[in-house]
Protein backbone atom coordinates (compact mmCIF):
# COMPACT_ATOMS: atom_id res chain seq x y z
CA UNK A 1 0.00 0.00 0.00
CA UNK A 2 1.40 3.36 -0.46
CA UNK A 3 0.42 6.65 1.60
CA UNK A 4 -1.31 9.99 0.25
CA UNK A 5 -3.41 12.95 1.07
CA UNK A 6 -6.94 13.62 -0.71
CA UNK A 7 -6.29 15.97 -2.82
CA UNK A 8 -9.19 16.59 -4.41
CA UNK A 9 -12.84 15.50 -3.59
CA UNK A 10 -15.96 16.37 -5.10
CA UNK A 11 -18.74 14.51 -3.41
CA UNK A 12 -21.72 15.24 -6.12
CA UNK A 13 -19.77 12.88 -8.50
CA UNK A 14 -18.34 10.34 -5.54
CA UNK A 15 -14.82 10.92 -7.49
CA UNK A 16 -11.11 12.67 -5.70
CA UNK A 17 -7.78 12.49 -6.33
CA UNK A 18 -5.07 11.43 -4.29
CA UNK A 19 -1.52 12.83 -4.51
CA UNK A 20 1.16 10.21 -2.90
CA UNK A 21 3.61 10.88 -0.68
CA UNK A 22 6.66 9.34 -3.11
CA UNK A 23 9.03 11.58 -4.04
CA UNK A 24 7.13 12.28 -7.83
CA UNK A 25 3.62 13.35 -6.06
CA UNK A 26 2.12 11.25 -8.06
CA UNK A 27 -1.55 11.14 -8.65
CA UNK A 28 -4.24 8.83 -8.41
CA UNK A 29 -7.94 9.00 -9.30
CA UNK A 30 -10.21 7.38 -7.04
CA UNK A 31 -14.25 6.66 -6.96
CA UNK A 32 -16.20 6.44 -3.84
CA UNK A 33 -16.77 2.59 -4.68
CA UNK A 34 -12.97 2.42 -3.91
CA UNK A 35 -13.36 3.65 -0.39
CA UNK A 36 -12.76 0.79 2.74
CA UNK A 37 -13.63 0.87 6.37
CA UNK A 38 -14.60 4.21 7.67
CA UNK A 39 -14.25 6.04 4.61
CA UNK A 40 -17.79 7.40 3.11
CA UNK A 41 -19.38 10.17 1.59
CA UNK A 42 -19.10 12.43 4.50
CA UNK A 43 -15.65 11.31 6.04
CA UNK A 44 -14.04 11.80 3.14
CA UNK A 45 -12.48 15.43 2.68
CA UNK A 46 -9.60 16.97 1.15
CA UNK A 47 -6.07 17.16 3.10
CA UNK A 48 -7.59 13.48 4.68
CA UNK A 49 -4.35 11.47 5.07
CA UNK A 50 -4.92 7.78 3.59
CA UNK A 51 -3.51 4.41 2.71
CA UNK A 52 -4.05 3.51 -1.15
CA UNK A 53 -3.35 0.34 -3.28
CA UNK A 54 -2.86 1.26 -6.89
CA UNK A 55 -2.95 0.24 -9.94
CA UNK A 56 -1.03 1.42 -13.29
CA UNK A 57 -4.23 2.75 -14.97
CA UNK A 58 -4.28 6.16 -15.93
CA UNK A 59 -6.86 8.46 -16.23
CA UNK A 60 -7.13 12.11 -17.04
CA UNK A 61 -4.17 13.77 -15.42
CA UNK A 62 -4.05 10.71 -13.03
CA UNK A 63 -0.95 8.16 -13.55
CA UNK A 64 -2.98 5.67 -11.73
CA UNK A 65 -6.50 4.50 -10.44
CA UNK A 66 -7.09 3.41 -6.53
CA UNK A 67 -7.89 -0.52 -6.53
CA UNK A 68 -8.81 0.77 -2.82
CA UNK A 69 -8.41 3.28 -0.20
CA UNK A 70 -8.30 3.17 3.48
CA UNK A 71 -7.92 6.03 5.90
CA UNK A 72 -4.69 6.09 7.53
CA UNK A 73 -4.40 5.72 11.25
Amino acid sequence: METGTVWRWKPRNGTGVIKLDDADGTLVWFHLSDARGDLDIVTIAEGLPVEVEVEPIPRGECTCRAKSVHCRS
